[in-house]
């Protein structure tokens, strides 16, 4: 039986505090439902919560769940249904709160739902779930098995991949250079650095860079061009060094020279 109170507990025990906690047992929940449910290929599992599983680390929890729908409707109808099919699990029972709402952040569109978990003991959380599209079809998705707290089996979802993750982060950067509010994605970038596969990053730069005519850059060396600008930019560094999103211990300078040198080695 799924006690969340007790999930809460165990996940404070294992370093997560006060709001995140709450927000590890309503992922796992989540996670655990859309791997056992119905729609378990018509999504793929994108942000924080990816990075937080691959990195194991607990700073770099995030409260909310990025997941993105494969050839399904983002229509509110849709959305609906997708939350009702998450209703799988025994003892748990998942509804949505709220309005579904427009979500327009930094270079991303999509909805946001909040979602309130409820088990038989009548132990609630509430949960924020922000869903887009996924429309990269160039893009395989990876199979990737989270680890869930209450469960040894996990739950086996589709994932971006390395490669397109670290991209995307990237062109967000390139988009809005100094002024970028994305912190996290800096670091985020320094981590994935080391395990990518060239040449699908080099596929994934030229579909979410070189090829989007929205972008100005056309070489790596235009990329690396536009990075040394807002490295160099003193209120962006002191924003990334100083923000509550920074999850890597490294020196500010060790961070951001280690991504200019990993992009010059595809000039």
């Amino acid at each position: 039986m799924i006690n969340i109170q007790k999930l809460i507990e165990e996940a404070n025990e294992n370093g997560y505090q006060g709001d995140k906690a709450s927000a590890k047992v309503c992922q796992d929940i989540v996670l655990k439902a859309l791997s056992v449910g119905p729609l378990s290929r018509n999504v793929t599992i994108k942000g924080g919560v990816v990075m937080r599983s691959k990195t194991n680390n607990v700073r770099r929890a995030t409260q909310d769940l990025d997941i993105d729908f494969i050839k399904y409707s983002l229509a509110d109808e849709s959305i609906d249904a997708f939350i009702s099919k998450l209703n799988c699990l025994d003892d748990i029972k998942i509804s949505r709160l709220g309005k579904i709402e427009e979500l327009n952040q930094q270079d991303y569109s999509g909805k946001q739902v909040f979602i309130l978990i409820e088990d038989t003991e009548g132990n609630q959380v509430r949960s924020k779930i922000d869903l887009g599209v996924h429309n990269r079809f160039e893009f395989e998705q990876e199979e990737y098995c989270f680890d869930i707290a209450y469960d040894d089996e996990g739950a086996s979802l589709l994932i971006n991949s390395d490669e397109q993750m670290l991209a995307e982060k990237l062109r967000s950067l390139l988009k809005f250079g100094p002024f970028s509010t994305r912190y996290k994605d800096v670091y985020d970038m320094y981590y994935l650095k080391d395990s990518v596969n060239r040449e699908k990053l080099m596929i994934a730069l030229d579909t979410y860079i070189f090829g989007d005519t929205t972008m100005k850059e056309n070489t790596v060396d235009d990329i690396v061009r536009r990075l040394k600008i807002a490295f160099s930019d003193k209120s962006y560094i002191h924003r990334l060094d100083t923000s509550d999103k920074r999850w890597i211990d490294e020196e500010i300078g060790v961070v951001t020279e280690g991504i200019l040198e990993f992009m010059g080695k595809f000039c």
